[in-house]
């Protein structure tokens, strides 16, 4: 991608949660209005992998649990550190310092070919998929995500971020009582060295939030 669409240090910037999104949103409108850009948006080439996989989250967990404030500032960090952004709390007397890891459920190679070949040739032959199966494997996904992160070191006060696909065909057989229920059976138990736990849909539908606290 182009540093005419997006930089790091355009990334890199401290916003509030509604700015964060709003900026997000009119970027995303720049970036896919040439050829180019709305490709590397669909095949996460470059800056666009970042943006999709970790601004953009970053902004719906934001809008979530901040909302409109003007007391919370989120940075996201593009970079090597072990973590993807730093979360400014300016309600206190000095302003507290938080950090947030995101990690996302990976692709299955169907999911990448669909996407491969919407970018060649902009439509593809529809294919039935069956409900409940696209569901278990999500939820599959997500406890996979979260072990990715078991027995890792990170900074204190540092909560980690599963973004996952939370499309009609996930909502349609998976309620949050029942993603709860599977989180603390399969993921509560593993040796995750976070503050919080936060699911977060990628359709901006699903925000829930686990107290790790004892991780700390």
């Amino acid at each position: 991608m182009s540093n005419k669409f997006i930089s790091k240090e355009e990334i890199n910037k401290n916003r509030t949660p509604f700015e964060l999104m709003d900026w997000v949103k009119q970027k995303r409108c720049h970036i896919a209005s040439t050829q180019d850009g709305e490709s590397d948006l669909l095949l996460k080439k470059k800056l666009a992998k970042q943006f999709e996989e970790e601004v953009y989250p970053l902004a719906i967990f934001g809008c979530h649990k901040y909302g409109n404030t003007k007391q919370i500032l989120m940075r996201p960090i593009i970079g090597n550190q072990n973590y993807d952004a730093v979360i400014t709390d300016l309600s206190s007397e000095p302003a507290s310092i938080s950090y947030i890891e995101i990690t996302i459920t990976l692709e299955g190679r169907s999911d990448k070919k669909i996407r491969r070949l919407l970018d060649k040739q902009g439509i593809f032959q529809s294919k039935i998929f069956d409900g409940d199966e696209v569901a278990g494997k999500e939820l599959s996904r997500i406890v996979e995500a979260a072990k990715r992160k078991e027995a890792k070191d990170y900074p204190k006060e540092t909560s980690l971020i599963i973004v996952f696909d939370d499309g009609c065909n996930f909502r349609r057989f998976v309620n949050d009582e029942y993603l709860n229920t599977v989180v603390k059976e399969n993921i509560l138990k593993l040796d995750l060295r976070f503050s919080k736990l936060y699911l977060v849909g990628h359709y901006q539908d699903t925000f829930l939030e686990f107290d790790l606290g004892k991780r700390i």
